[in-house]
């Protein structure tokens, strides 16, 4: 896994991420505990959303989708630009 080191997002790159490892345990429910440090790096916390893909090698990727739609308001608003009808942007 790895996990960022300070900065924005944007900011972010492989070379300024230190990897990390760590155990937990799975309960008899199916159930483990998101190490603090790993939760710290992703930047999730309760209720955030996560992705896990089982890899061919036997890798699990799990991604945080912490993200929500209202962070990206106003990211793609130019200054001028003419507001369009949703029916004229899905041409």
């Amino acid at each position: 896994m790895i996990v960022p080191v300070g900065g924005s997002d944007s900011e972010q790159s492989v070379s300024k991420a230190l990897p990390m490892s760590t155990e937990a345990i799975l309960t008899s429910k199916g159930r483990t505990t998101i190490p603090k440090k790993i939760r710290q790096g992703l930047r999730i916390k309760t209720g955030d959303r996560m992705t896990f893909t089982l890899l061919p090698d036997g890798t699990v990727l799990m991604r945080a989708k912490n993200k929500s739609a209202m962070s990206l308001a106003g990211r793609f608003f130019k200054k001028g630009r003419r507001l369009r009808p949703i029916d004229e942007l899905s041409r």
